[in-house]
């Protein structure tokens, strides 16, 4: 086992009851390191980032020569200091971080904000898919009146690393868990559908002593499992209960970032009521406004289909 290489993942999901005390002890230190983000930025989509940032939108504006709102002006973030919007508020531990927001710096940030400036101001969970996160820097890349550079890719360790798991976001989530316990060819053959894995989880913790995972390991878990291991296809995204439709995307970017979309699922109001919401949103919560005509009708079409008053 590559200790160097434990992932945040294993130190979110166990504790010394299921892994002995030193070996807790040792990998304290790899708490906050992740995979390098450039060979999944070079593979990024910025079409697919552009729909995450909408999550980013409710605070934070992305224009060039605009003030800051609830959150600083994310244009030129790339590249840009730490901490370096004129008269902005920032906490103490996030000037702390100092130098300029790079790739990785980035990359460590959108994951987990509070781990690294645990006195940070923006009240978000993070990125925890890995490919999410290299979708919405591809994004912020572009958001400059001269993108940086793409990073460059430097050749890894070897491709069986991870006992020849398939690439794929979970990968070390599911092989730090796995591998603590027993060995990789016990769970690889196995064929399940996402709700029998998500079945045998419980059942290792309830009857094995496992620590349970966190809910966003979890579910990176069950989607690598029934991806790579199941008899059924990607589930993909459950989107919070939101059903299929155009829309979906830009509803759950834009509403998750501030409250339970069960607010959402709850309302069943006219098209006119939901556009007044949003004015209400933006007029007395501070919500940026949705300035992309385009995103703001699909998501009012997405909302009156599912959620209308008919």
């Amino acid at each position: 086992m590559h200790l160097r290489r434990l992932k945040p993942y294993f130190i979110a999901l166990f504790t010394s009851a299921a892994i002995p005390a030193m070996l807790v002890t040792t990998l304290a230190s790899a708490e906050v390191k992740l995979d390098p983000i450039a060979p999944r930025l070079v593979k990024a989509s910025p079409e697919r980032g552009e729909k995450l940032f909408l999550q980013c939108r409710a605070c934070h504006l992305a224009e060039p020569g605009g003030r800051y709102t609830v959150g600083p002006n994310l244009w030129g973030i790339i590249g840009r200091e730490v901490a370096a919007e004129p008269d902005f508020p920032y906490s103490e531990s996030l000037q702390a971080i100092g130098g300029t927001w790079d790739y990785e710096k980035l990359n460590r940030y959108l994951f987990d904000p509070g781990a690294i400036a645990p006195q940070t101001r923006m009240i978000f969970a993070g990125v925890k898919p890995a490919t999410d996160r290299a979708h919405l820097i591809a994004y912020l890349r572009t958001l400059s009146d001269a993108p940086p550079a793409m990073p460059e890719v430097i050749s890894d360790e070897a491709e069986d690393q991870y006992g020849g798991l398939p690439e794929g976001d979970g990968r070390e989530a599911v092989y730090f868990t796995c591998r603590a316990c027993h060995s990789l060819d016990q769970f690889i053959s196995k064929k399940l559908p996402r709700e029998d894995w998500d079945e045998l989880l419980d059942q290792m913790v309830a009857d094995n002593g496992m620590e349970a995972p966190m809910a966003w390991a979890r579910d990176l878990m069950l989607s690598y499992l029934s991806t790579h291991y199941g008899k059924l296809p990607e589930e993909g995204k459950d989107w919070d209960g939101l059903p299929p439709g155009e829309g979906r995307e830009e509803v759950y970017y834009s509403c998750n970032a501030c409250h339970s979309l069960k607010l959402v699922t709850q309302q069943g109001m006219s098209r006119s009521r939901w556009d007044e919401t949003l004015e209400w949103m933006v007029e007395e919560q501070g919500m940026n406004e949705i300035a992309d005509a385009v995103t703001r009708t699909r998501i009012l079409d997405y909302l009156v289909t599912h959620f209308g008053s008919g």
